[in-house]
């Protein structure tokens, strides 16, 4: 027995020693990377949705938690294990397999107070936070966003070591891949923002973090638009894809401004003139543009510039 233990061991290290060595293709590092960056942005979502599902604002039921978790969990899923369908490949160095953990270690307890029922979710909160931290958050909402803010930063530090690989490969979709990545998150992050301004938690702060998302997307913006690589895919002779591409930056811009007069309302203390049916619809809207555009662009940069 204890011989075939070894055989099994050995043949396991084979093959784990071949997978380690065989050489990636970049657009499954870029996958690779715009999977956490997805992650990152549904810990930014799962975070608002609870603030407005624990606050009675918006059109967000408890499903809507336990459906966004779900996607959390398929992304970590591809993450850890690789999904041929997706082209995410298995971690292939000791620092992304130990990152991956660690996003895992974030997510689990965010994952258990977002799936607790109604009547569970307080119990299953203070199972986790120290007795004094629920001082002055009766909801948990604070605890719950700090937890968020956790996995995003564990998330970021993934996206990074993706990233690092990703542009050994003089792949021309890393950029993209990560100023996608970043917009979606920006969005989902102003938005939330927002929604504690709005509902006169930590205003103050907020406010600032507000500003501080609403000028980090605005940079972005600026720095995707000026792109050679967005004004190569633009160009005329692009024909149907180029036409796409532009219409979608049309539509994204347009409801980025929309969201940012809010905001603007928001910020100059006349709150109840603030629209957030508005932002909220606005939001969705564009995280689902920025997504097609993606698309967009990697079918453009596969064609032109190769896989």
């Amino acid at each position: 027995m204890r011989q075939i233990t070894l055989i099994l061991s050995c043949v396991s290290a084979l093959f784990l020693a071949q997978a380690e060595a065989a050489e990636l293709l970049p657009y499954e590092v870029g996958s690779a990377e715009g999977t956490a960056g997805r992650v990152r942005r549904l810990a930014q979502q799962l975070s608002k949705d609870n603030l407005l599902y624990q606050l009675h604002l918006g059109d967000v039921h408890k499903s809507d938690l336990v459906a966004t978790t779900a996607q959390i969990d398929r992304n970590l899923e591809m993450l850890a294990e690789g999904s041929t369908t997706f082209g995410v490949p298995a971690p292939w160095t000791p620092e992304i397999r130990e990152q991956v953990r660690g996003v895992h270690e974030a997510w689990q307890p965010l994952r258990a107070i977002a799936t607790a029922s109604p009547y569970e979710y307080l119990r299953r909160t203070r199972q986790f936070m120290a007795p004094e931290s629920g001082l002055g958050d009766p909801l948990s909402i604070r605890y719950f966003d700090n937890l968020s803010l956790d996995l995003v930063a564990e998330a970021e530090k993934l996206i990074a070591l993706y990233d690092q690989e990703c542009r050994k490969t003089t792949y021309r979709l890393c950029d993209a891949a990560a100023a996608a990545g970043l917009s979606e998150m920006l969005i989902e992050r102003s938005t939330k923002e927002a929604v504690l301004v709005f509902a006169g938690i930590d205003v103050d702060r907020n406010k600032k973090r507000l500003k501080e998302s609403v000028a980090a997307f605005q940079r972005q913006r600026v720095a995707n638009e000026e792109s050679d690589l967005l004004k190569a895919a633009l160009a005329l002779e692009q024909g149907k894809a180029g036409e796409i591409a532009s219409q979608l930056i049309d539509e994204i811009r347009k409801d980025w401004d929309g969201m940012r007069a809010q905001f603007d309302i928001l910020l100059s203390g006349k709150t109840p003139d603030f629209d957030l049916y508005l932002v909220l619809k606005r939001q969705r809207r564009t995280v689902e543009n920025i997504e097609r555009f993606t698309i967009v662009m990697s079918r453009f940069i596969n064609r032109n510039y190769g896989a």
